[in-house]
């Protein structure tokens, strides 16, 4: 069975919270979030505008930790979504505001309600979750923040930082064009290396999932820079080779990863050097990189760099063109985010009120503490409830500890500050690190998020130190209200949504198994493409279990290697069922198979039991992994614990 997989016992769930994601440093984003941030704090100081300078700053966040994926026009369209829902939201929370000037609970009740509907919207796809997150943040400062009238000037000055956030982008992608997709086919020669580096250590699950994803990031950049680009079709085409050459040499790393044991360095270097040559735009040395897989034993990866030398270097013409061949290969990676899913009803009302719950207790509270601007308690929990951002467990602990760092932080800043000059000169490396840290841990993230408002807002409500003693006690009570009231009394649902991923997966590959087995070509598309989206689903659902208290944890290793059985039931299913033997069963007998694996998984029935093989219609290579995965799934299913149960669709 595939190695990769289980991560250790040994290490210590707690471990997890504090580990950070091998995400390079980019010194572009770095400089557009200083300049974002710089730029118009400098303009205002200088002309006795600080507290508009600061509204400025304060609509360029968004666009900072803005999704920086995919072709440069995608992005442009989810940034400036995010930045006008930020907008919308707080011109409403300043209506709030003045509500609650005359009622204070209608106020509240105004408040609860457009946070569950942000958050409603927000369960239509990552777009929409990142635009309505922003929505929900600004929409209680722009409740909390007491700003002089005209009601207009705080939302234009907003969307004018965004907006000027957004141009600088701009200036970039006008003078690299080609940049996204050529940083994304780089990606993908970069987490091969990292999988080399990181086999034999438990580094390795990660390293594979970070390959997954560069490899479904690049597929969606190239092919949606296809549809809508009208030149430069060369550069894509020359791109387009260079993922498909990727495909041997990732069946060759995945083979060594397996092993289980370390590999040589200079494996991964030879494979950081096609990388770096590809991000820079140099000729490709794929001989020096075979030679080093020939002089380390590796000779798999030495065969499949000499097949896809002519990929990568453009020496040989394909007689299908790379592009084609690409939209024909994209199944095999996860779909992209949908702007409008098929809803899980009880999953939507349930993290509803679980979300609503966590806002009312925060609300209450605000009220009975009266501590000054306490409007950061709803705020940072809106923050940290957000289930498609990762484990909320994890980030509520994550959030606790980086706030604690960010209000020492702040603290120390305002402390020896008397000009505002302090405030300024730290202000700049906090923003630029900040796209970086949202990368790479959410506690980093929190660290550098929380001195940046607090020093932004600070102009727009001077207040005393005592300032960042209330901003300390804010995010413990945030993170404390998050575990005890939208966490640990959902914990055991949380663990058996584990098994209706498993599942789900499960029913999407006998569906796909029996499409594939006619012929209709669009349909049997279709379900390979959802059976592919719904394995990624619980691979991210076990990923975010692994970070959590072993009530949750100890199930997700246990289903771990299980679902790494399931990825290659779906490579076999494409490989062998279009083209496989006759039979005589109504539907294949692999999507039987797996059909009645769901049921049992579902309801505690039995396994099925697979004839001794040749099974008709089934593949060897199928059969095969049928049984690895029969074995590893009903294995762990009777390993100490209870029979799994029937749950509802996953959460969004």
């Amino acid at each position: 069975m595939p190695m990769t997989p289980e991560p250790s016992r040994r290490v210590a769930w707690i471990s997890r919270l504090a580990r950070l994601e091998p995400v390079a440093f980019s010194r572009w984003d770095a400089l557009h979030a200083a300049l974002s941030v710089a730029i118009p704090t400098v303009v205002g100081v200088a002309i006795g505008q600080g507290a508009n300078a600061s509204l400025f700053a304060l609509g360029a966040l968004p666009a900072i930790t803005g999704d920086r994926t995919g072709p440069y026009r995608a992005r442009a369209r989810s940034i400036l979504l995010t930045v006008a829902t930020g907008v919308a939201g707080f011109y409403a929370g300043m209506l709030i505001h003045t509500v609650g000037l005359e009622s204070h609970w209608l106020a509240h009740v105004l408040l609860q309600l457009a946070i569950l509907l942000l958050s409603f919207i927000g369960t239509f796809g990552n777009v929409a979750s990142a635009a309505t997150l922003q929505g929900a943040v600004y929409l209680i400062v722009g409740w909390g923040l007491a700003l002089p009238p005209p009601e207009w000037r705080a939302p234009l000055l907003l969307a004018a930082g965004g907006i000027f956030s957004v141009m600088l982008m701009a200036i970039h992608w006008l003078r690299h064009p080609g940049a996204a997709e050529r940083d994304a086919v780089a990606a993908i020669y970069q987490q091969l290396a990292n999988v080399l580096d990181a086999s034999g250590t438990p580094r390795v699950r990660l390293a594979r999932r970070s390959l997954e994803n560069a490899i479904a990031a690049a597929y969606d950049t190239l092919l949606t820079a296809r549809a809508s680009t009208a030149s430069g079709w060369d550069v894509l085409e020359r791109r387009a080779a260079q993922i498909l050459a990727a495909e041997p040499v990732t069946a060759a790393v995945i083979g060594l990863a397996q092993v289980g044991q370390p590999l040589p360095a200079p494996l991964g270097r030879a494979l950081y050097a096609m990388a770096r040559s590809i991000a820079r735009d140099h000729p490709i040395n794929v001989s020096a990189a075979a030679d080093a897989a020939t002089d380390n034993h590796a000779p798999a990866l030495a065969a499949a760099l000499h097949r896809a030398e002519p990929l990568l270097t453009g020496t040989v013409h394909a007689a299908e063109p790379p592009l084609v061949a690409l939209a024909r290969h994209q199944a095999r990676a996860p779909a992209h985010p949908r702007w409008m899913p098929k809803w899980p009803w009880p999953d939507v009302w349930r993290y509803l009120v679980r979300i609503g719950l966590c806002v009312l207790v925060a609300q209450i509270f605000i009220a009975v503490t009266a501590l000054p601007r306490s409007y950061w308690v709803p705020l940072i929990v809106v923050v940290i409830f957000k289930p498609n951002y990762g484990s909320v467990f994890a980030r509520a602990l994550q959030s606790g500890v980086g706030s604690i760092i960010g209000v020492a932080l702040s603290a120390a800043v305002v402390a020896i500050d008397r000009n505002g000059l302090v405030s300024f000169v730290a202000l700049i490396p906090l923003a630029a690190c900040l796209p970086w840290a949202l990368r790479r841990n959410y506690g980093l993230f929190s660290a550098l998020l929380l001195p940046i408002l607090m020093l932004v807002m600070g102009a727009l409500q001077p207040g005393s130190q005592d300032i960042a003693l209330a901003r300390f006690i804010d995010a413990v009570a945030a993170c404390a209200i998050v575990l005890l009231v939208g966490y640990l009394p959902w914990a055991k649902w949380e663990r058996r949504q584990l098994d209706e991923r498993v599942a789900i997966a499960l029913d999407a590959l006998g569906r796909y198994a029996a499409l594939a087995d006619t012929h209709d070509a669009d349909a049997a598309f279709a379900a390979r493409r959802a059976s592919y989206k719904a394995l990624d689903d619980a691979r991210i659902a076990l990923q975010r279990a692994l970070s959590e208290p072993p009530l949750v944890s100890r199930r997700a290793a246990r289903w771990w290697p299980a679902l790494i059985s399931l990825e290659r039931v779906a490579n076999a299913i494409t490989d062998t069922v279009p083209h496989g033997d006759d039979h005589d069963a109504a539907v294949h007998p692999a999507a039987a198979v797996l059909t009645h694996m769901a049921a049992a998984l579902r309801h505690g029935g039995a396994a099925p039991d697979l004839p001794a093989p040749p099974v008709p219609g089934i593949d060897r290579m199928l059969d095969e992994a049928l049984r690895e995965a029969i074995g590893l799934l009903f294995g762990a299913a009777d390993d100490g614990r209870e029979a799994p149960r029937s749950t509802p669709h996953a959460a969004p």
